[in-house]
């Protein structure tokens, strides 16, 4: 009870009047659609924002020196969609994520409650919000096939998944009832062979992080001459599923988190961005 008090202080804290000196992030108004691809020409015209990361000391797991300290974010809407892009420096490309080793990741986190008092510690009961994280194991397993034990351990004698034909491309060649079992069950099954490398996570609080049984969010990520470029991209109003309050013409905040996979980063051992940032989304002229 006391760490939650401790918490629910730092976070109004961290809240409080910080992002009102911010300035505003404007997703620019785009009519001929959003790339998924960061490294498409249109991204070279759009403004970007540095975003200074902290390491996360709030709670266990934290991280006291951060690795990462600052991200590059742009914004793009055409009206039905909003796109992230991220870029960060990072002298190491980690792209797996097995015991003892962990992969990059992104985040953008956003208040389904579109003020800057909702606390920046992933929410509080009653104030959820909704992250968007991009893993560079996900981004693998889609571009390069399932990350199974030749490619983790190049010397390994021999590796046979009699339900699934090789080369074991992900997710497709895993939509069938043998690699549902051998999987550990249909709701991890359903997690692991979506195609795409963002999952959408609801939080009302630190410790709270839940799956989004609606996972439609997509992204894109690509590492090269030592940063990862990532776009993230979500409707504003995804069906069957609750969404955040924002959209073309409205004001809201996001803030962002990175983990550096050969730094130990994983769960909620990351860096992040400890004040909302306004985000004003530009409708169309």
């Amino acid at each position: 009870m006391a760490s939650r008090t401790l918490a629910l202080a730092l976070a109004a804290v961290f809240a409080g009047s910080s992002a009102l000196a911010q300035e505003a992030l404007k997703a620019a108004y785009r009519a001929d659609g959003l790339p998924l691809d960061p490294r498409a020409d249109v991204w070279q015209e759009v403004p970007s924002m540095t975003v200074t990361l902290e390491g996360q000391t709030v709670t266990e797991p934290m991280v006291m020196e951060a690795s990462i300290t600052e991200v590059q974010v742009q914004a793009l809407t055409d009206g039905r969609d909003i796109a992230f892009r991220l870029v960060w420096q990072d002298t190491t490309e980690d792209r797996f994520q097995v015991v003892g080793r962990f992969s990059d990741a992104v985040a953008v986190m956003v208040p389904y409650r579109p003020s800057d008092e909702v606390p920046i510690t992933m929410g509080a009961p009653g104030d959820r919000v909704l992250i968007l994280h991009w893993a560079a194991f996900r981004q693998e397993n889609l571009d390069n096939g399932y990350a199974d034990v030749t490619k983790l351990h190049p010397n390994a004698v021999y590796d046979w998944y009699p339900h699934a034909k090789k080369p074991y491309r992900y997710p497709e060649d895993w939509r069938n009832q043998y690699a549902l079992a051998y999987i550990g069950g249909e709701k991890l099954f359903r997690k692991n062979t979506l195609n795409t490398p963002v999952r959408e996570v609801v939080a009302e609080g630190f410790g709270t992080s839940t799956w989004k049984d609606v996972q439609r969010a997509e992204g894109k990520g690509v590492y090269a001459d030592g940063s990862w470029q990532v776009v993230i991209r979500r409707r504003f109003v995804e069906e069957n599923t609750s969404n955040p309050d924002w959209g073309p013409g409205k004001r809201t905040f996001f803030t962002v988190a990175v983990w550096d996979g050969s730094a130990g980063d994983r769960g909620g051992r990351k860096t992040l961005g400890y004040a909302w940032i306004p985000l004003e989304v530009e409708a169309a002229p």
